[in-house]
């Protein structure tokens, strides 16, 4: 029997730039570990998943995707979204069916202020995560809303989309106050 309980982190470069600011205040119950890679798109997570799972059985999962959905190209993103929501579903059931029945957790697409992403399009993919979620009673973070309430523009690093060592501060404490009781 392991000492702590594990976090497994599934997400974008947004969830590696928190992870090292979430490990410290979790440290004393939790293990976290994230999947090995960038996890970029809700397709790629749809498509690596049971790689990334492999060996590992985490008490919680932490799960984020929606950036790279909404990277534009051309004129729309890069994920329509009824694909986005059918990723999203497929995630989500896979993940809850697993045997040993992690708790599931979505943290909500950051805001952007970056030519080739409209937060538009943030505020629309959330609000169908955010119906995947309620459906599939998912538990949800609100980092949107944590960066929105904070100053986003001093939380935003200049390229628009990643954040300052204070907003990656800001997303990794609100991660950690949820967590712990």
């Amino acid at each position: 029997m392991r000492k702590y309980k594990m976090v497994y982190s599934i997400g974008d470069s947004i969830s590696l730039g928190y992870l090292a600011v979430l490990v410290m205040p979790l440290a004393e119950r939790y293990a976290v570990v994230h999947c090995p890679a960038n996890a970029g798109p809700s397709t790629r997570i749809a498509e690596n998943l049971d790689d990334w799972l492999a060996g590992y059985d985490p008490d919680v999962v932490l799960l984020n995707c929606g950036l790279h959905d909404v990277a534009r190209d051309e004129d729309e993103p890069a994920t329509p979204a009824d694909q986005y929501e059918a990723n999203l579903r497929d995630i989500v059931a896979r993940l809850q069916g697993l045997a040993y029945s992690p708790r599931l957790i979505w943290a909500r697409t950051t805001p952007v202020i970056h030519e080739h992403q409209q937060n538009e399009d943030v505020i629309a993919y959330n609000e169908i995560a955010d119906a995947v979620m309620a459906e599939r009673k998912v538990e949800s973070i609100d980092l949107y809303r944590a960066v929105m309430d904070n100053d986003p523009e001093a939380l935003l690093a200049p390229d628009g989309v990643h954040f300052t060592p204070e907003g990656y501060q800001v997303l990794g404490q609100t991660i950690a106050d949820y967590l712990l009781p």
